[in-house]
């Protein structure tokens, strides 16, 4: 196993760690956040990661599969920024100093976002993948939204059950204020997605025809 296949499957450990104390503690109604989803997402591809390189190679003679990844990073990078930014500041001082939370909201995120910048190799991306990549958080709003007014599964934990966060609470704020927070969201994500794009360019391993 090499250095970089040790690496994610470490990381791939932690998320694994995260996400089973999230599901003890709070069960299967957890997997309504998209903390959970990502983070799952996140573990599951490392492991395959680990698993294609020791079985075809290394991932950089893929082109395909790190556009990919690329989708996957911003997809797990956009928990934490979504938490750091909007969620943490309401939570309790015991619901942010856990290992829990450090795991599912910043570990498993830096660590991916780490893989990608320095084990990937240098312009791994074309210009039109940052709209590809928001589909995965565009499906799960769409979800949470649907879960909200329609299937009402409660989210636990949840102020705002069975809606998971606050700002796509369309009973209490209404279509308008979510539907601008939802853009609000998208036009970052997709702005962070570019620096992701541009920081590739200068970023990451120079891989030659022999990988």
């Amino acid at each position: 196993m090499s250095k970089t296949q040790f690496f994610r499957f470490l990381a791939a450990g932690c998320g694994i760690w995260g996400v089973s104390i999230q599901l003890h503690q709070g069960g299967s109604g957890m997997l309504l956040y998209y903390t959970v989803l990502s983070n799952i997402l996140t573990f599951s591809f490392m492991l395959y990661l680990v698993y294609y390189e020791a079985k075809q190679g290394p991932v950089n003679r893929n082109p395909a599969l790190l556009r990919f990844k690329g989708g996957v990073t911003m997809a797990i990078a956009i928990t934490f920024m979504i938490y750091h930014f909007l969620l943490a500041p309401r939570v309790s001082p015991e619901d942010y100093w856990n290992i829990r939370n450090f795991l599912v909201h910043y570990i498993a995120p830096f660590c991916l976002i780490f893989d990608t910048l320095f084990f990937d190799r240098k312009n791994s991306y074309k210009w039109q993948d940052p709209f590809y990549w928001t589909v995965i958080p565009l499906l799960y709003f769409a979800f949470a939204i649907f879960n909200g007014l329609v299937l009402q599964l409660p989210v636990p934990g949840s102020k705002d059950s069975p809606f998971p966060y606050f700002f796509i609470n369309i009973r209490q704020y209404g279509w308008e204020t979510v539907a601008r927070n939802t853009l609000f969201i998208a036009m970052a994500y997709i702005f962070c997605c570019y620096i992701l794009v541009l920081l590739k360019k200068g970023i990451g391993k120079t891989v030659t025809n022999k990988g």
